[in-house]
């Protein structure tokens, strides 16, 4: 029996870089997958890869003096998935620096995008000098053996 999500579209977040907001986008990530019938474990996973992500941004994000620093957050529910977008206006890096867990995470490679990778179904990264940076995921509310 296939049920239709509690919300079509998009749902969209503009929060201030600052770490104090990212308890709200982790309220928010729990609200919709909650109503999406996840699994707390799930819940849970979603849970730590929002505050990755956000925390991410905010590290990264444009520090200039006299900027306005905002990271966009876009949830995207589907049927048996949430989609999840942060994007922020920073100057962008190379994405080759980002370690894995499989090489050991070298010295001065962070944990952060790693970890996202490994509790999520599909991770998308877009990076570039005028671009800033925007994080794609999507966490399905099933496991592969699970499939119907």
């Amino acid at each position: 029996m296939s049920m239709n999500p509690p919300y079509t579209g998009a749902i969209e977040l503009e929060i201030p870089a600052s770490p104090q907001y990212v308890s709200l986008a982790r309220l928010i990530t729990t609200t919709i997958a909650r109503s999406l019938n996840f699994a707390d474990d799930k819940i849970d996973d979603l849970r730590i890869v929002i505050s990755e992500m956000c925390t991410n941004a905010i590290i990264h994000c444009d520090h200039r003096e006299g900027t306005e620093n905002r990271i966009k957050v876009r949830y995207i529910p589907g049927e048996h998935n949430l989609s999840i977008e942060v994007k922020d206006e920073g100057p962008g890096f190379d994405p080759g620096c980002v370690g894995d867990f499989e090489d050991g995470i070298a010295a001065g490679k962070g944990f952060g995008i790693p970890l996202i990778k490994s509790l999520v179904d599909e991770f998308e990264l877009n990076t570039g000098p005028d671009c800033g940076t925007t994080v794609r995921i999507r966490k399905y509310d099933f496991d592969e053996g699970d499939k119907v």
